[in-house]
């Protein structure tokens, strides 16, 4: 048992020196694309996938997907609300490759569509939402292609919303449920893992 102990722990401490070690320099700019993940924000009922493409040393071009299913207890009219998102996002790397500190901009857009009832009244609405904005993040990248991105930023937010049945308390009820959600933040941010090649 002792020796099987051992050779368990030497194993992973080979795979954990060679997966952490750095790439040397003839390896760096061999990844040009990437796509990631986040999957702290699975337990949340978020979804969100991204492919990052290289076109230049420098210059990376990334598109974002989300799709989130938000909880019903934002608001005393038992409203459900599905949201998705599609964000487009340039990165100046600013080591010339895949691996790096990044400066970049983004346009994002999401819409939420939900149904409530309150006082015995049915109603659906969507709101939707246009931001653009600044972002900075690093990426690191492991030899095998493992790489972890993290990313913050902040835009400016024009939104848009329809209601099928305009009544004060139906208004009030969305509104309590945008307020509490805080929907029309221009927060964006990512922490995500993924393979890069």
């Amino acid at each position: 048992m002792k020796t099987i102990k051992l050779i368990l722990f030497a194993y992973l401490m080979m795979f954990s020196i060679n997966f952490g070690q750095n790439q040397d320099l003839d390896t760096e700019k061999k990844f040009k694309q990437s796509i990631n993940f986040c999957p702290v924000a699975l337990a949340f009922g978020f979804y969100s996938v991204n492919y990052e493409y290289m076109v230049s040393d420098h210059d990376g071009l990334v598109f974002r997907v989300d799709y989130e299913s938000v909880p019903n207890t934002y608001s005393d009219a038992e409203i459900n609300v599905d949201g998705k998102a599609a964000i487009l996002n340039y990165r100046y790397h600013i080591d010339g490759k895949l691996e790096s500190c990044y400066l970049g901009a983004f346009g994002r857009y999401r819409i939420y569509q939900g149904t409530g009832t309150l006082n015995s009244q049915t109603f659906d609405f969507d709101i939707s939402e246009f931001t653009i904005g600044l972002n900075a993040g690093k990426k690191w990248v492991w030899d095998s292609g493992f790489n972890i991105n993290f990313t913050l930023g902040y835009g400016y937010t024009f939104d848009d919303k329809t209601v099928s049945i305009s009544t004060p308390a139906i208004e009030n009820s969305i509104k309590v449920f945008e307020n509490d959600y805080d929907f029309n933040s221009g927060f964006f941010g990512e922490l995500s893992i993924g393979y890069a090649f």
